[in-house]
């Protein structure tokens, strides 16, 4: 199968894709009919009597592989991979689970999405904790990236909290690298990865992480409300389970006897999970790994490069993504001088059926070019970002500006 047949299947399977144009992966992914169908199979299973045995013991099997295949996208042992509902849970956990002192030291950056930075900053309100926050530009190159940290990272620092790739420029960190330079100072590193799981590969052992939280509703089109938190096996006993249940406990009794479990992964895990939804990431992650991981990538960095520059012909226009290559991936942020981010999102919807993404921490809109996306697809937007440099701001109101906003704030 050539490449843009292998393309044009992978849209088939998405039946959103026929009425408009999604360009919100980076937000929340469309879930390909394999994924609704695994979905619907097990509510309807789960719905005839969820407690009878032969049902329970599928859904048992549902909950293992789900552990089993996060592990294995990540390469990760599934001692080390918790199930939770997204990446933000799982970045509390480490925050919260280090028992930081106002003699430790939490560093994150100027990039971050809201929920690494608004964590890190309940770790200096509620523990004390010292958080340093590294000012980064998109025009940083890899070399910049690393200087800048080195020279934050002092003998009192116990975390690195950072993206893979940040949600507002797209810009691939060098994870590896910043690892490396925390470990030297006996720190840890914590990566959220909700913007790299799915688009590109991840490999958790290259990239010597110490924690990684990731979501399925991003970049491999599961449903919301799934999700994985990575830690590394010696450190699973080492990090405290900050909500509990009967999982945390490795004995009890009503005479006053506890015995806390401190060295498994699933005392992070509280009680009551969606397994219909775990279905449906399991047949999202077969569905990405059909496509292949780096070929996904690469289709993603292709997108990106030709959006970019077809976006750098309007005038006027503003690029928040970072110029360099080896530094971009499948997200493409830009913004324009007379119209303001929220109203040029929503123009995209009103006049095209696109749909994008305002930033507000970065003003700007943002575009999420995954493999089912295509060239054609990024012509379409063109036309209304040259109309809008034009002619700016137009005069009609859009309701859904605001509703674009109260999603972000409520959902």
């Amino acid at each position: 199968m050539s490449v843009s047949a292998q393309f044009e299947s992978v849209r088939a399977q998405i039946p959103s894709l026929r009425s408009l144009i999604y360009m919100n992966t980076g937000w929340q992914g469309p879930s390909p009919r394999c994924v609704v169908e695994a979905v619907q199979e097990a509510l309807e299973t789960e719905a005839s009597a969820p407690t009878a045995p032969p049902v329970q013991e599928q859904r048992l099997d549902i909950f293992r592989r789900a552990r089993r295949v996060l592990a294995e996208l990540i390469n990760a042992s599934p001692e080390e991979v918790s199930l939770q509902q997204n990446s933000t849970e799982g970045i509390n956990i480490v925050l919260n689970g280090l028992c930081l002192s106002p003699d430790d030291e939490v560093i994150t950056c100027s990039l971050e999405h809201p929920s690494v930075i608004v964590p890190s900053y309940y770790a200096r309100e509620r523990r004390g904790a010292n958080l340093k926050i590294v000012r980064l530009s998109a025009a940083d190159s890899p070399d910049d990236v690393l200087a800048k940290f080195q020279e934050a990272v002092s003998p009192r620092t116990r975390l690195l909290v950072l993206s893979h790739i940040t949600y507002g420029t797209g810009m691939l960190l060098p994870a590896r690298e910043l690892a490396g330079l925390a470990h030297a100072r006996g720190a840890y590193l914590l990566l959220d990865a909700a913007q790299s799981v799915g688009q590109i590969p991840v490999d958790v052992r290259a990239l010597d992480c110490d924690f990684c939280a990731f979501p399925g509703h991003k970049w491999l089109l599961a449903p919301a409300g799934t999700g994985a938190l990575y830690v590394r096996r010696d450190l699973v006993e080492r990090l405290e389970a900050p909500k509990v249940a009967h999982r945390a406990s490795a004995y009890y009794n009503f005479a006053g006897r506890f015995q806390p479990k401190a060295d498994n992964i699933d005392k992070f895990e509280l009680t009551t999970l969606s397994v219909p939804l775990l279905a449906g990431l399991l047949a999202a992650v077969d569905f990405i790994r059909g496509i292949g991981l780096d070929a996904i990538a690469e289709r993603a960095r292709s997108l990106a490069a030709y959006a970019t520059a077809k976006l750098s012909e309007v005038p006027e226009l503003r690029l928040v993504s970072p110029p360099a290559a080896d530094v971009s991936s499948g997200l493409v942020s830009f913004a324009l001088p007379r119209v303001s981010p929220q109203n040029l999102t929503a123009c995209l919807w009103e006049w095209g059926r696109i749909v994008a993404r305002t930033v507000p921490d970065a003003g700007c809109t943002r575009l999420s070019l995954h493999v089912f996306n295509t060239e054609r697809e990024v012509d379409r937007v063109i036309p209304h970002v040259e109309r809008l440099s034009r002619e700016g701001t137009p005069r009609q109101t859009f309701p859904t500006a605001q509703v674009e906003w109260e999603a972000m704030n409520e959902l």
